[in-house]
């Protein structure tokens, strides 16, 4: 038990469990006098999002004096599952902050629930949610607004290259594009809308898809500024010429974006509050407080992307 204990040795999820409860029975318990580590679970760093989130995360954690360790689960929820259960029966480590990329709640079912971990980014509704705070930002917001900015614009015939569908985060996003429309008196049309991963590729394959319609769109709004990028790369080799023959938005607000050309236009997720309130849920749920709930609002910031039109002729 002790190796265990120690993070030495690797069980399966059932065995980790039986040991935590004889654990939990003994009184056997890490020591609680100072939160000093906490382990960032994420479901990659390729992407720039989860690297600029983790980068912030590690700097406040920094000068707040805890040390941070950083595992990555490819959004496996097997290997979520076997980091979370890991992390729980370690003595080295005192909390956690999971993002999850599988959108299943079961891995946390095994965490006991004393100890802080806080769910970030993506929410998950589990059967024990009451015992896990949750940060994320305002996803559904931030989609309104996206597609609020371009039917300021001008543009009516929005498309949605939207995420992965058993992502709560991806449905939220998708709602607010649709109820943006709807509350504008528009129709949302089935062919506008793909569902995939947050990726440059599936960015890239939405184009032609979009570009081949009769009836073409003037805009897109993409659920991540990863595919939105793809999106905008694809555009270069199939002489689309971005604003001009379509405008793009993006989600996320990574500092890539900024650099695009044309400089893409998005809506940027508040990293560095975000991690502020992760921390501080962490530092509460240490003290043995009750679970927080913290949902942030986004904004629109404008970018070469998107450019305005008035007139059918204009499109």
């Amino acid at each position: 038990m002790s190796r265990y204990v120690r993070g030495e040795l690797q069980v399966q999820p059932g065995t980790a469990r039986r040991i935590d409860a004889a654990i939990h029975e003994v009184g056997l318990k890490r020591n609680r006098r100072r939160l000093s580590s906490v382990l960032l679970v994420l479901p990659e760093l390729s992407n720039p999002y989860f690297a600029h989130l983790a980068q912030t995360i590690a700097e406040a954690a920094t000068r707040r004096s805890l040390r941070v360790l950083i595992a990555v689960s490819g959004g496996s929820p097997q290997r979520e599952e076997e980091i979370v259960g890991r992390a729980t029966a370690s003595t080295e480590v005192d909390s956690a902050i999971f993002v999850s990329m599988s959108g299943d709640h079961a891995v946390l079912e095994t965490v006991p629930a004393h100890f802080p971990l806080v769910v970030l980014d993506e929410s998950l509704a589990s059967v024990r949610g009451e015992s896990w705070s949750y940060v994320g930002a305002d996803h559904y917001g931030g989609a309104y607004q996206a597609v609020q900015y371009l039917l300021s614009k001008g543009h009516t015939l929005i498309a949605h290259v939207g995420g992965p569908a058993a992502l709560a985060s991806a449905r939220e996003r998708h709602r607010g594009y649709v109820d943006a429309l709807t509350d504008r008196g528009i129709e949302p049309r089935a062919d506008l809308f793909r569902a995939g991963p947050y990726s440059e590729a599936f960015g890239a394959a939405s184009l032609p898809v979009f570009m081949r319609m009769k009836e073409r769109p003037t805009a897109v709004f993409c659920a991540s500024d990863i595919a939105a990028i793809g999106l905008l790369a694809a555009s270069r080799s199939s002489e689309v010429h971005i604003p001009t023959d379509l405008s793009v938005i993006g989600f996320d607000g990574i500092p890539v974006g900024a650099w695009t050309s044309p400089q893409l236009a998005t809506v940027v997720q508040p990293y560095l509050e975000l991690a502020h309130e992760a921390l501080d849920s962490i530092e509460h749920r240490w003290r043995g407080e009750t679970k927080r709930s913290v949902s942030l609002p986004m904004v629109v910031s404008a970018g070469e992307s998107v450019r305005a039109i008035s007139t059918v002729a204009d499109r």
